[in-house]
């Protein structure tokens, strides 16, 4: 499960295009927070500012929202909330680190993934729109995987990450094989005790 992430520099490379993120940076980015994501728009890619969340088209009620902030990779294609989106509302979700906790004793411990260079990456994610009382709301969704052997250590899910290549092929084709676990060496982790803790709560949201 990713349940929280940060995204703090200003662009993001997706295939040969440099994509310009607006948004001012997010240290922490919490389920039900508005945050970047990419996706293909009518004159190429565009920025759009949508809520963690994903709410099917055809939810009656917006708090299943909460229960859908991930979506396994392996079922995508098949699970009722997320099947339309996988086929016709791909995105890619902007990242330079995500946490995850670590059970000791009746501790937590959150450790950081990061690039070891500490430069941005993109999640595989997808986005709904949903016509609620105010009107049209967007929301998102992060793909989640089977773990390398780093993130093992650490939780038994994470999230997709795409190099800038795959992410262009994400968009246009949606191939399901993209969705695997990042190289062992993509990634380090450093244990960051102080600085998520407060208002971390479990999540049903790996649907």
């Amino acid at each position: 499960m990713c349940s929280r992430y940060s995204r703090t520099k200003g662009q993001v490379q997706v295939g040969k295009t440099k994509v310009a993120i607006k948004a001012p940076p997010q240290a922490i980015i919490r389920p039900t927070d508005r945050a970047s994501v990419i996706r293909k728009g009518s004159g190429g890619l565009e920025e759009a500012n949508l809520r963690w969340g994903l709410i099917p088209s055809w939810a009656k009620d917006p708090k299943i929202g909460v229960q859908c902030i991930n979506a396994r990779a392996e079922t995508i294609s098949e699970k009722p909330s997320f099947r339309e989106a996988f086929q016709k509302r791909r995105c890619l979700v902007p990242a330079d680190g995500f946490w995850e906790w670590e059970t000791i004793g009746k501790k937590k411990i959150p450790w950081k993934f990061t690039r070891p260079d500490g430069e941005e990456f993109c999640m595989a994610g997808l986005w709904e729109a949903w016509n609620s009382p105010e009107g049209v709301l967007e929301t998102f969704t992060i793909i989640t995987t089977s773990p390398n052997e780093l993130v093992r250590s650490v939780h038994d899910r994470m999230p997709v990450i795409l190099s800038q290549d795959e992410g262009e092929v994400w968009l246009e084709a949606g191939r399901q094989d993209l969705l695997r676990s990042a190289p062992e060496d993509f990634l380090v982790k450093t244990a960051e005790p102080n600085k998520v803790t407060e208002g971390c709560f479990d999540f049903m949201g790996s649907v």
